[in-house]
């Protein structure tokens, strides 16, 4: 049986198949972080703005230093803690001294479990628990140029061991 959405599409030309996704490994970074500065409750949710302080980031095509500078402008819902919006804005230097402003904006769903988990020190596997980000890049570097146009997304990994911050693995679309 044929759908409306299948007559418009026929109508528009057909025959058009799903593009496949093809993604490919930008980096690994690990973002160093100070405790949060805790904002409080503001409307439906808690605020809290967690300091960038540095980092580390490798790929096969970029690798550098994260600046210690910027920060997660964060927020959860009071009745769920465990839904978390991210909004960072931090810049990366590469080896080669060129400078990427670097802006994302996530999601993150985690358990209660998981949450108890993560504020005992455990070690959490990332497939317990849902954080992904989407990836802003800006540069006036001719040897980056092209993160200026790319759409790339981060697969957060949350907590590492040690300290305070997170390590997320970047792709971008092909």
């Amino acid at each position: 049986m044929r759908t409306q959405f299948d007559t418009e599409l026929k109508n528009l030309g057909g025959g058009y198949l799903p593009v496949p996704l093809a993604a490919e490994f930008l980096y690994r970074i690990v973002v160093h972080c100070d405790p949060p500065i805790e904002i409080g409750p503001v409307g439906f949710t808690i605020k809290r703005v967690i300091p960038i302080t540095g980092g580390r980031f490798e790929g096969p095509k970029l690798r550098g230093t994260v600046l210690p500078l910027g920060a997660d402008w964060n927020s959860s819902m009071i009745s769920d803690q465990g839904k978390r919006k991210v909004d960072t804005r931090y810049v990366l230097q590469t080896d080669s001294g060129e400078m990427i402003s670097l802006s994302t904006i996530g999601l993150s769903h985690r358990s209660s479990e998981v949450l108890a988990a993560r504020d005992s020190g455990e070690r959490i596997d990332p497939a317990s628990y849902y954080f992904r980000q989407h990836l802003f890049f800006e540069t006036a570097s001719k040897k980056y140029e092209w993160l200026n146009s790319v759409v790339a997304f981060g697969i957060v990994m949350s907590k590492f061991q040690g300290g305070p911050g997170v390590i997320y693995d970047a792709y971008y679309l092909k």
